[in-house]
């Protein structure tokens, strides 16, 4: 899956991820747990959310059963709740790796996944679709936390896709 768009846009995911907790790092440690009244009610948990969603579709990718996907995100899940922001950047470059890995075996970007979920039944997905999914998903996240930052009196760190692309 080397030179295809959907493998782009997971670089940018990446790439955006690594540039916000990079940012977060910078910051006063009180910024990344401290309580805010939004969306989620700290940047940590927004992080957390994130990292457990991309497990979900990538584990959907793999063709994990709905129960075993449900198995594999709770524990991954809890070992990221306690993490501080150095311990979480290593599950994020982690999971990432897990991402290219299977990108490496799937090859077709066009290649059609089938899974079965209990509210939603029998779902076919195309996989540069679900890739698509995880980045839009990432997106919206990242823009919460550069709002929640604005909250706590600090900037953002600007991780627009057209910023990736000066960065190529």
């Amino acid at each position: 899956m080397e030179n295809n768009r959907a493998k782009k846009m997971y670089d940018y995911h990446v790439w955006a991820n690594q540039k916000l907790i990079q940012h977060l790092k910078q910051l006063p440690d009180r910024i990344y747990n401290e309580t805010v009244n939004s969306v989620f009610s700290s940047i940590s948990e927004v992080l957390i959310h994130l990292y457990a969603t991309d497990i979900t579709w990538l584990e959907t990718m793999k063709g994990s059963s709905f129960h075993d996907t449900v198995r594999e995100v709770d524990r991954r899940k809890t070992e990221a709740s306690r993490a501080s922001i150095d311990e979480l950047k290593v599950f994020y470059d982690s999971l990432s790796n897990e991402f290219y890995h299977f990108f490496a075996e799937n090859q077709d970007p066009e290649r059609i996944i089938i899974t079965e979920h209990p509210k939603y039944g029998r779902c076919e997905f195309i996989l540069a679709d679900l890739i698509h999914h995880v980045v839009n998903h990432g997106t919206y996240h990242r823009g919460n936390v550069t709002a929640m930052l604005h909250q706590q009196g600090e900037r953002g760190v600007p991780t627009d896709y057209v910023y990736f692309l000066f960065e190529c």
